[in-house]
């Protein structure tokens, strides 16, 4: 049996953050890793950071993508939301890497 959606994207965001994980690591590194991690996969320290938190507090399963279920309307109004935080976060983040970090957050489906 295959693995789902949900844990190969979970794998590729543990695969992400595993050198953080190395708690010899001070600031200075830490901070370095993070910027070339953001460079390698066109995400932001702030998604980094969050993938993070997550795996520490949940472990493997706090990295799945979690289903979205509310309104319609509200789920728009989030997504908008979230892609304005991504460009100001980066102004000069194009469109199509802002689809596609809301892909990989599970906010919008891929090709939505």
């Amino acid at each position: 049996m295959g693995r789902t959606k949900a844990e190969e994207k979970a794998t590729n965001r543990f695969q992400m953050i595993v050198p953080l994980l190395n708690e010899e690591l001070d600031n200075q590194e830490r901070g370095r890793l993070i910027k070339q991690i953001c460079l390698n996969h066109g995400l932001s320290a702030r998604t980094i950071r969050r993938y993070l938190s997550q795996f520490k507090e949940n472990g493997f399963e706090g990295l799945k993508q979690k289903p979205y279920r509310s309104a319609p309307e509200e789920r728009q109004d989030k997504v908008l939301e979230q892609a304005i935080l991504l460009r100001r976060e980066v102004p000069s983040r194009s469109i199509a890497s802002i689809i596609q970090i809301l892909e990989w957050d599970g906010l919008v489906e891929k090709g939505v």
